[in-house]
């Protein structure tokens, strides 16, 4: 891995290359611990710049844009030079947590809304993932961790739908502490790494998922409000629109 860093608008340096025992580029926990450890500074990954080999989400060199939170001493960044426009350069449809105001803001939210809830952040906010598709933080709480979670702006309303799963079925989706536009606070949840769950696990989960969505999808006022509805009798018609398209013509 390498880091290019900034402060704010200052490009300050490289950090790397330094090798990780995660290979996912969204797994960027790694990353910030030894950057951080590095500068002594709080930092945060905005966003992947490149890749170099690897393939399929994983391996290779890859090149992140790290902000640091707080000003690092002078002279523990390799002044390297580095394309400013990677850096600079402002994409419309760019995440809102890949970029160093729009982070900032989401852990201020964050913060302010556990003060709020009495529940203040006791220690350094951790970044644990991000990608085009989700940002997530833990933030710790002496009632225990929460996780922030970010979302894109096309992405349906996650807490609403948490809502609606866990009135059928409370043990399904964490708890929500709290939500807002395209973000929310979830309570920690105990339990190990499943990527390579045995099949009892996985037949469990499915099955729940599929009974809730079942129970949903049979209530006339099952889905909660700004969802979209997508339920067969609803997209029927539009399935048939597209069949109805242009076909190929044998030759």
């Amino acid at each position: 891995m390498t880091a290019w860093v900034t402060s704010g608008d200052d490009y300050l340096g490289v950090v790397g290359p330094f090798a990780v025992d995660v290979a996912w580029w969204s797994e960027v926990e790694p990353v910030v611990t030894h950057v951080r450890g590095v500068l002594g500074v709080e930092v945060a990954v905005l966003r992947l710049l490149r890749v170099d080999g690897g393939g399929g989400g994983r391996d290779g060199h890859v090149t992140y844009h790290v902000e640091a939170l707080q000003r690092p001493a002078p002279g523990l960044l390799e002044p390297v030079p580095v394309d400013g426009s990677a850096l600079t350069g402002q994409e419309e449809l760019r995440s809102p947590w890949a970029r160093a105001l729009g982070l900032r803001e989401a852990l201020g939210w964050a913060s302010d809304t556990l003060a709020a809830a009495g529940r203040p952040v006791t220690g350094p906010i951790r970044q644990r993932k991000t990608w085009n598709l989700a940002g997530l933080f833990r933030l710790p709480t002496d009632q225990g961790q929460v996780w922030l979670k970010t979302t894109p702006h096309f992405a349906a309303d996650e807490a609403m739908v948490i809502g609606a799963f866990s009135r059928l079925d409370p043990g399904l989706a964490p708890g929500v502490v709290a939500s807002g536009p395209n973000r929310l606070l979830l309570e920690h949840l105990p339990g190990q790494d499943c990527w390579d769950a045995p099949a009892p696990i996985i037949s469990s989960a499915v099955t729940r998922l599929v009974a809730a969505q079942a129970a949903l999808a049979r209530q006339a006022d099952g889905l909660a409000p700004r969802l979209r509805d997508l339920r067969g009798p609803v997209i029927a018609d539009r399935v048939l629109d597209l069949l109805d398209g242009a076909r190929p013509v044998a030759s």
